[in-house]
């Protein structure tokens, strides 16, 4: 075994000559020598006689391509990329296969199991050249690409969340006594979430979803959002419309992962007692049903003209009296002790 520049523990390495870094595998040392000798010219060069020491090199250092034999005994070829492929650090170093079978099917196995390329014994030293430059270059144009969507995708949803946020402030300035009430009941949101221990990309959404919960109440007149006392039965029939306004708003955009069931849901009752659908328990989308929690505690938690703010003790009072009706008591049950031991952050 043979093991060299080791320095680097970083995908698609470069040497510290800046050369990309080459591992050459391969249980005949006749082989070893001559691809070292073929391609030291253009790369440096890693050399080691067995699969197993192919994966013990692959923690020191990660090269930027890997040339190796599919027939070696204990672990071969195929064995040995099956262990790389299953390695996220690994997995997207590209392999070409060298072998000494000339015939179709070794050809058609080598690409089945996902090499890039493969090389036959007898090395031609232009053949191995051409075929590792011209790999090297295909895979580093495939990670500029893909560095380059995923800055484009953090861009778009910087520019998709600045957007919501403008919007949420909009909807917030209509009603002077609910400003900032939709970064409220967000901040609640992933507070809740993250004790249910979400994934980050899920917790960012519903924070996205919850922002947007209100957008419907454009649709409603500002005499009837601003008026400084309880609503009558006709304008509460008319706020009421919100939700269905806010899922035909919301129901094209595809950026957000089911953004239009915050808007369409978040009135639901647990009892089915809610509206504008009635739905009832787990029918309820999820989202919606936290969405539910967090709109009420901030409604309860806020001052209006009409309603003083109640203190914590009443508001988990309420919450433990709405157990299974207003509210699903999976959620109720977390929400309350989170409030009873001061889970519950950043409250006014």
């Amino acid at each position: 075994m043979e093991l060299e520049l080791k320095d680097s523990a970083v995908a698609g390495a470069q040497s510290a000559s800046g050369r990309p870094l080459v591992l050459v595998v391969d249980d005949d040392s006749f082989n070893l020598r001559i691809a070292k000798r073929i391609l030291e010219k253009e790369y440096d060069v890693a050399a080691v006689s067995s699969g197993k020491d192919a994966l013990e090199y692959l923690h020191h250092a990660i090269p930027q391509i890997i040339l190796l034999d599919l027939h070696m005994p204990e672990l071969d070829g195929q064995e040995t990329m099956r262990i790389i492929q299953m390695v996220p650090e690994w997995k997207k170093t590209p392999i070409i296969f060298l072998t000494a079978d000339t015939d179709a099917e070794t050809e058609k196995a080598c690409f089945s199991m996902g090499a890039a390329d493969y090389i036959v014994k007898p090395f031609v030293p232009m053949v191995m050249m051409s075929r590792v430059s011209r790999i090297i270059e295909l895979y580093s144009l495939r990670d500029h690409l893909e560095d380059m969507l995923e800055e484009k995708t953090r861009q778009i949803k910087q520019m998709t969340l600045n957007s919501i946020l403008a919007i949420a402030n909009t909807i917030d300035a209509r009603d002077s006594y609910t400003s900032g009430h939709s970064r409220r009941v967000a901040d609640v949101v992933v507070q809740i979430v993250r004790e249910l221990d979400w994934k980050e990309e899920e917790i960012h959404n519903i924070h996205n979803i919850a922002l947007l919960h209100d957008i419907g109440k454009i649709g409603i007149s500002d005499a009837i959002l601003r008026k400084p006392a309880r609503l009558t039965e006709e304008e509460f029939a008319i706020i009421k419309r919100h939700p269905t306004i806010g899922g035909a708003i919301l129901k094209d955009l595809t950026t957000l992962k089911n953004v239009s069931d915050g808007a369409l849901y978040h009135h639901e009752r647990y009892d089915g007692h809610g509206y504008p659908f009635g739905l009832q328990g787990e029918d309820i989308p999820l989202c919606a049903r936290i969405i539910c929690v967090a709109d009420s505690f901030d409604a309860m938690y806020s001052t209006r003209v009409y309603q003083k703010r109640l203190d914590l003790p009443q508001i988990i009072e309420e919450f433990i009296r709405c157990r299974g009706t207003q509210f699903d008591p999976k959620l109720d049950d977390l929400f309350v002790y989170m409030l009873q031991h001061g889970k519950l952050k950043n409250v006014r």
